[in-house]
């Protein structure tokens, strides 16, 4: 299949599927900038959800990564640029770990090109010592600071350690205050509650005493006016049984005295019979008018006493009936005024129930807006608190992604100075390798020069042999120099 080709200049930040970069510019970049490629990818908000935190503390991290990947990818993409911008290229190692190069190259080169590089030698055999040592220096500047790095990791883990059980300390002893206060305003309410009751029961124990005493001087101006009414009433009996009494008495005094004068009569009337016996036929006429007028006086006298008698029982009965009237009258008057004072005791009682219905009604309302005030507060304090805890919550989140940045910063650098050291391990054994190369050009340009003044001193032998040979022979000459050398013996490799 078609290798992709994925660099920071199309880097896609929502794909996942790894690789997720292929460019070497782009690689080394974030190589050299300690930055993973998976630092790169986009992450939804959502991907930041877990078990036991809150929303905003989700919105939180999702906006800090989503800061950081941003600049992250800012950084790289700076680096790739410098990279193209230098012309940097990937170096094609060993296995060895030493850079390829031709076995055949120093082959064709002439003797100047060996001069050079032997005069050449001493410098770069200082540069390198040079370099070596400010690299190393590097080196344990890096791991003094790396050390350093670490104490002060560790000296802010120790202090945010530290802040931190201080903060719950904190959040602890508040917590108790708050509970103390809570706890001293349950205990205020509940004095307050107990009091408002004792005042509300002892007002209607002082009302109920104040009824009970009104009604008790109620009950005995009723018992005393019902006692009057039965004295009144008795009188008025006792009075009409005596008014009848004596009407009967007379009555019955007048009948008695109408019999008694009726018998006297009689009586009279038998003796003037007896003693006028001889005189009744002559005086029967007038005896008998007499009589007869005489009865007419009785008849009249009765008829008068009826009449009077019948005139005194009219007027005990029109005095019976003005006080029945009256009696009537009074017993309604006295049943008028107990409905009206029953009623205005009912009325009495209803207003005493309505106050106190009232007086309940405003505890209740009292009681109702101190528990809604309560609640309110307890609302109000619970929202300050949650807002507290949220703001806390949100400082302290802050405060810890804070600390990873730094201990991410100090990952990066722990990376970015991980590739200088490789770096300068690499070009320490660059160095080495080119030492190497060095020392062995050396050793062969000192072979070589062996070599050669063996060579000149071997031909400066023959050249002197022969010339002996000349001297004694001087017809040898017409083979040349050449043939003259070639009868030179050879010197012994010793005697060079």
């Amino acid at each position: 299949s078609k290798k992709v080709h994925r660099s920071l200049e199309n880097f896609d930040e929502y794909n996942i599927t790894p690789p997720l970069l292929t460019s070497p510019r782009s690689l080394e970049a974030c190589r050299r900038q300690g930055i993973e490629a998976e630092e790169l990818v986009f992450r939804y908000e959502d991907s930041f959800a877990e078990h036991g935190i809150t929303q905003d503390i989700q919105e939180i991290r999702w906006r800090h990564y989503e800061k950081k990947r941003r600049e992250k990818l800012s950084l790289v993409r700076e680096d790739r640029q410098r990279l193209v911008a230098t012309g940097w290229v990937p170096l094609i190692r060993s296995s060895s770990g030493s850079q390829r190069g031709d076995n055949n190259s120093s082959r064709g080169e002439d003797s100047s090109r060996k001069s050079t590089a032997a005069l050449k030698e001493q410098r770069a055999m200082e540069a390198i010592k040079a370099r070596r040592q400010q690299e190393i220096e590097q080196m344990l500047s890096y791991e003094t600071r790396v050390a350093q790095l670490e104490e002060e990791r560790q000296r802010q883990l120790a202090m945010e350690r530290e802040r931190d059980a201080q903060r719950k300390a904190e959040i602890l002893e508040r917590q108790k205050e708050w509970d103390e206060q809570q706890r001293e305003k349950e205990l205020a309410k509940e004095r307050q509650a107990a009091l408002q009751e004792r005042v509300r029961r002892k007002l209607a124990q002082e009302e109920f005493d104040k009824e009970q005493l009104r009604k008790a001087a109620e009950d005995r101006e009723e018992a005393e006016r019902l006692r009057q009414v039965r004295e009144r009433e008795a009188e008025v009996k006792r009075q009409r049984e005596e008014a009848k009494r004596a009407a009967e008495e007379a009555v019955e005094l007048q009948h008695r005295e109408v019999e008694r004068r009726r018998q006297e009569m009689a009586e009279t009337d038998e003796r003037r019979r007896a003693e006028h016996e001889a005189k009744q036929l002559e005086r029967r006429i007038q005896a008998e008018e007499e009589r007869v007028r005489a009865q007419q006086r009785i008849v009249a006298a009765l008829e008068t006493q009826k009449e009077h008698i019948r005139q005194q029982r009219q007027m005990f009965q029109e005095r019976q009936e003005r006080t029945q009237a009256k009696r009537l009258q009074y017993e309604a008057q006295l049943r008028a005024d107990t409905e009206a004072r029953r009623a205005a005791a009912e009325e009495k009682k209803e207003e005493l129930r309505r106050a106190l219905s009232k007086m309940e009604e405003l505890e209740e309302k009292k009681r109702s807006d101190a528990v809604l005030k309560e609640r309110e507060m307890e609302e109000k304090l619970a929202r300050e608190r949650e807002r507290r805890e949220t703001l806390h919550r949100q400082r302290m989140e802050r405060l810890r992604l804070k600390q990873y940045d730094k201990l991410e910063a100090v990952e990066r650098l722990r990376r970015m100075e991980e590739v200088r050291r490789e770096e300068a391990q690499a070009r320490i054994r660059a160095d080495d390798a080119r030492t190497r190369q060095l020392q062995t050009f050396k050793g062969q340009m000192l072979e070589d020069r062996k070599n050669f003044r063996r060579q000149n001193d071997l031909e400066r032998y023959r050249i002197v042999q022969s010339m002996e040979r000349l001297r004694k022979n001087p017809a040898r000459l017409s083979g040349g120099l050449d043939s003259l050398l070639a009868l030179s013996p050879t010197p012994q490799a010793s005697s060079a």
